[in-house]
């Protein structure tokens, strides 16, 4: 039987914590043992901002969008998705996250309504619903959570010369309908999912990626994908949605004993 080997790189380590500290956080569909999410260098990461070069880019919409990217100082993320393998009961995530751009960044993850991870000025607390504990030393914020708005815009930036554009009222979708292996791994990329071992013989994704056409900001992105491998069928679907730009002022660190 195969496994999801990494399902939301955003919850796995809070799932580790909680395993370790026997507490079942949520419906209990996040939690995810350590021998199964382990994080391999040779696993691909989300696309980053940082090695766009604005000038390489045709699109004039696209290097606003990247621009404007590299302004915002903190946001409000919401990430729902569920995967399956071979036909079996897909498994389900959510996360919320207030996220601050800093050095290093600040952040309040929440899963299902409840607080689970903050992390400021280099110090990471999780709740293992008795109490907050500080698991600095064992957890990097940057591993914390990968649908960041500037992955979100790197990602997008890789596969938009293969979309098409609608204009709805005052906002621009960018839609991409296809079978390109490439544009599914950047999706898969971006939200750190895993399968585990695949070698895709076809797969089928839908993107679509709403983007506010004065702000130059995303606000959706909403993705669809399903296909075989050589061992079965898999599918992955899920939306993102980023709002309260540069309206997060201050996250607060717990109390601890």
């Amino acid at each position: 039987m195969r496994y999801l080997k990494n399902f939301g790189l955003l919850l796995a380590v809070t799932g580790i914590l909680a395993a370790c500290q026997n507490a079942v956080p949520g419906s209990g569909s996040e939690i995810i043992t350590e021998e199964k999410n382990a994080v391999s260098p040779e696993e691909e990461t989300a696309a980053e901002i940082e090695n766009i070069d604005e000038q390489e880019i045709d699109d004039e919409q696209l290097a606003e969008i990247v621009d404007k990217a590299k302004k915002i100082e903190s946001y409000k993320a919401e990430l729902n998705m569920s995967a399956a393998l071979d036909g079996m009961e897909p498994r389900e995530l959510n996360a919320e996250v207030l996220f601050i751009n800093s050095e290093p960044p600040q952040l309040l993850l929440r899963s299902y309504g409840e607080d689970r991870t903050i992390s400021k000025n280099g110090k990471t607390y999780f709740n293992n619903d008795t109490e907050w504990v500080d698991v600095s030393d064992s957890v990097d914020v940057n591993l914390l959570y990968s649908v960041t708005y500037d992955n979100a815009v790197a990602s997008f930036a890789e596969i938009a010369s293969h979309m098409e554009t609608e204009k709805h009222d005052d906002k621009i979708n960018y839609i991409y309908h296809g079978s390109n292996e490439e544009i599914y791994e950047t999706i898969e990329s971006l939200v750190q999912v895993n399968f585990g071992e695949m070698h895709v013989e076809n797969v089928n994704s839908t993107v679509e990626v709403t983007v506010d056409e004065e702000s130059k900001r995303i606000e959706e992105i909403n993705f669809e994908s399903d296909g075989t491998d050589t061992h079965g069928t898999f599918e992955l679907e899920g939306a993102a949605t980023f709002d309260e730009f540069n309206e997060v002022d201050e996250i607060e660190i717990p109390v601890t004993e």
